[in-house]
């Protein structure tokens, strides 16, 4: 198949067939997080930062500041701001964490709960809609891919290795 063709034949922006994987990811991310804040800001007054805190803490991934900080990759003052203003729109409550004092603990009060029930769905149609423009076997693959290329990333001294072994 010609380099500038996706699997199903149809056509590719050139700027998606030469540039590096990670910018291509980068640029999918923009694009996806563009989306991602359309449709939250059409229901409802949540920052992307604010949904993502309130879906990790309302789905139990994790509680605890430092575990939600962590899933969600934000930087400890990007974490800080957006917690602080989470506080203040009364969506979370903050308290101590039961076995580590330098830790605390994050819970959705009734109207983060009432927010995660509204945009929650939405937010799944949306999961399912770009889901739905892969095939079984892509949805498959990409996951297997995503997880080794999030490995691969983690590391930071490279080789002449042959990716293909």
């Amino acid at each position: 198949m010609p380099r500038d063709r996706d699997g199903n034949g149809e056509r590719l922006d050139p700027i998606e067939t030469f540039l590096p994987l990670a910018y291509q990811i980068h640029q999918l991310d923009l694009k996806l997080a563009a989306q991602a804040r359309s449709v939250i800001a059409g229901h409802g007054g949540l920052s992307l930062p604010q949904w993502r805190v309130l879906r990790v803490i309302g789905m139990r991934v994790a509680t605890s500041s430092t575990a939600v900080r962590k899933s969600l990759g934000f930087d400890k003052s990007q974490f800080s701001k957006t917690v602080s203003s989470m506080v203040e729109a009364d969506l979370i409550r903050v308290g101590p964490h039961a076995r580590d004092r330098r830790q605390s603990e994050l819970n959705l009060t009734p109207k983060g709960q009432a927010a995660l029930d509204q945009l929650g769905p939405v937010l799944d149609d949306r999961n399912k809609h770009l889901l739905a423009t892969l095939s079984p076997t892509e949805r498959k693959v990409i996951a297997t891919a995503l997880a080794k290329l999030s490995r691969a990333a983690e590391i930071t001294e490279f080789d002449n290795e042959d990716p293909e072994t």
